[in-house]
């Protein structure tokens, strides 16, 4: 008996890991090529400038370049979740109504460039001033998840 339940036990989660790990797998409902770019640039002060990139599949990667946390290139894999919730509120925002550009002439600020690719569209936007609420708190969404925790240097060739 005692030999039963201790292989039962192990078929049990051996099959659990198996059926989580396929589950994973399929929890991502959008394909690599869908992605969003958001990059920043410099400022008289100091303003991080950095780019950031999320694609589909979880796949992300990050560039700091001037005044951010993190330097050079980084990268690491968002969870489905994440990475669904993000996709799911851009293609519901539909980027492309928006101007490809918002800009004025003020001097001193930094330019955010959002660029989003999705079913064999792309949008990009540059942000630098008068643009609407809405692309910036999705642009500050999109910092937030380019400054959290969980990076993981890549090696640098020289």
């Amino acid at each position: 008996m005692k030999n039963w339940t201790s292989s039962g036990l192990v078929l049990l989660a051996v099959s659990f890991l198996l059926f989580t790990a396929q589950k994973c797998n399929e929890d991502y409902k959008y394909p690599e090529e869908t992605m969003v770019k958001i990059s920043k640039t410099a400022c008289f002060g100091e303003c991080p400038v950095y780019s950031f990139t999320l694609q589909g599949d979880g796949q992300a990667t990050f560039n700091g370049k001037r005044f951010t946390e993190l330097e050079g290139p980084h990268r690491r894999t968002y969870s489905a979740d994440t990475t669904n919730t993000v996709f799911k509120e851009m293609i519901g925002m539909d980027l492309y109504q928006y101007e490809s550009e918002y800009t004025d002439q003020i001097t001193d600020l930094p330019t955010t460039y959002l660029t989003f690719q999705h079913e064999g569209r792309e949008k990009e936007i540059k942000l630098y001033y008068g643009f609407p609420k809405e692309l910036e708190d999705l642009a500050n969404r999109l910092q937030e998840l380019a400054f959290a925790e969980g990076w993981e240097a890549v090696p640098v060739e020289k």
